[in-house]
């Protein structure tokens, strides 16, 4: 199975967006990055409280996702808002999350545990279009949590994002 993570960095005024591609170890198979996109004051004033997930989605997500040169079986993510992107690609996007004990599950949702517990419970939430390929990816991606962290891609990017900044690229 092939994952596709998307984070993002956004430092004063500056926003980017990476995608990390990587197999079911969790091991690199692709990294793509947007260029700086300098937002002003008047774009602030005019997208308002719509401004991350325009950017995100319209900018940032659908547009990494289309430049990967490899193919991907799903795309996790950490900000809920991103499901919309389901409707623009042909793959189901993954809602991933730390496990609370008080959280509601649902039709969507799943656990998913480290059985070792070298890793604390995740949440898994999928788009309502992909509900019945719900079962079959959590089981993957228990399997995946047993010898890997699956949340530590996440992280990867935002480095790699601020290590290509700090290079002026």
């Amino acid at each position: 199975m092939r994952l596709a993570y998307i984070n993002f960095l956004i430092e004063d005024e500056n926003y980017r967006a990476g995608v990390l591609l990587t197999d079911e170890t969790t091991k690199p198979v692709e990294f793509r990055i947007t260029t700086n996109l300098n937002i002003d004051q008047l774009q602030e004033i005019l997208y308002g409280e719509s401004l991350k997930e325009v950017l995100y989605k319209e900018r940032f997500t659908v547009q990494l996702l289309n430049a990967l040169q490899e193919e991907y079986d799903i795309v996790l993510v950490k900000d809920r808002s991103l499901f919309s992107i389901r409707k623009e690609i042909e793959k189901p996007v993954v809602h991933i999350q730390k496990y609370e004990y008080f959280m509601p599950l649902n039709r969507l949702s799943h656990k998913v545990v480290n059985l070792q517990e070298r890793y604390e419970p995740l949440y898994i939430t999928i788009s309502p279009q992909d509900e019945k390929k719900l079962v079959s990816i959590s089981h993957q991606l228990n399997d995946m949590y047993r010898n890997f962290n699956i949340m530590e891609p996440f992280d990867r990017i935002e480095k790699a994002i601020k290590y290509l900044s700090e290079k002026g690229q």
